[in-house]
């Protein structure tokens, strides 16, 4: 299909494209709103270790490797434990029972990363109340400055601080309502112009409606002297029928 005849049928299909895109709004919408609004709470730690004699770039790719390995230690069931049981007032109620709820809940509750080879490593922690969120954020710094030596060999070398304390968004940052609608209005455009490429209409041309015409032709023009002229007397309102007399004889001779 030619660009110009697909932008032809999308302008005559303009309330087909509307309604796919207003279906995509209603799906989208309905699914991100099913899910709880969560916000989000950051905080920023600093690892830095106290290494006699090493060069600068070993500290440093060494701070990494810390880094880099907290912040995937805080995903563990240890570290959960340690974070629950860290003197914080933390519902534990949030995270289930069963262990694979927790496991699973937790996943979605923190977030960890690592900023480069700085050393620096950011946490975020999401959870629909804004207080349980600064709550755990907390007991997570807390775990990690004091008990950073159940993951790493370093002991008292490796110090880890808290440079930016836990802030709380103002608005809920999950699900991305601004991302999920952009997403839905994407996908709305994308299928309806998949669809109307695909189940293009069909144009029905008006057949022209068939018109009778009249046909005059001419009378042929012809000598009509030629032919028997009427009686002369045949019966008038001057000459009555009792004074007509039929033509007798022959045939020939009454059309002669």
């Amino acid at each position: 299909m030619e660009l110009e005849i697909f932008w032809k049928n999308i302008k005559k299909r303009r309330n087909t494209v509307v309604g796919i895109i207003l279906i995509s709004f209603i799906l989208v919408g309905t699914a991100t709103f099913s899910q709880p609004l969560k916000y989000s709470v950051k905080s920023r730690l600093l690892i830095s270790q106290n290494i006699s004699g090493a060069d600068p770039y070993t500290v440093s790719k060494s701070n990494q490797y810390l880094s880099n390995l907290f912040s995937q230690v805080v995903y563990s069931s240890s570290f959960f434990n340690l974070t629950t049981s860290a003197g914080f007032n933390i519902d534990t109620s949030y995270f289930g029972n069963d262990y694979k709820m927790q496991m699973k809940v937790w996943e979605k509750t923190i977030e960890a990363r690592s900023v480069g080879d700085t050393g620096i490593m950011e946490i975020y922690i999401y959870h629909p109340n804004t207080y349980q969120a600064q709550q755990i954020a907390m007991a997570v710094n807390q775990s990690l400055i004091s008990k950073s030596f159940n993951y790493q060999q370093g002991g008292d070398q490796v110090a880890i601080s808290v440079i930016d304390q836990p802030l709380t968004s103002s608005f809920p940052v999950k699900p991305n309502l601004i991302l999920n609608f952009v997403a839905a209005l994407i996908l709305g455009v994308a299928a309806s112009s998949l669809w109307i490429y695909f189940f293009p209409t069909k144009e029905h041309r008006r057949q022209p409606k068939k018109q009778n015409y009249l046909v005059y032709q001419e009378l042929p023009k012809e000598n009509y002297s030629a032919y028997p002229s009427a009686p002369s007397n045949l019966p008038t309102q001057e000459n009555p029928a009792e004074n007509y007399s039929e033509p007798q004889g022959n045939i020939n001779n009454i059309l002669r």
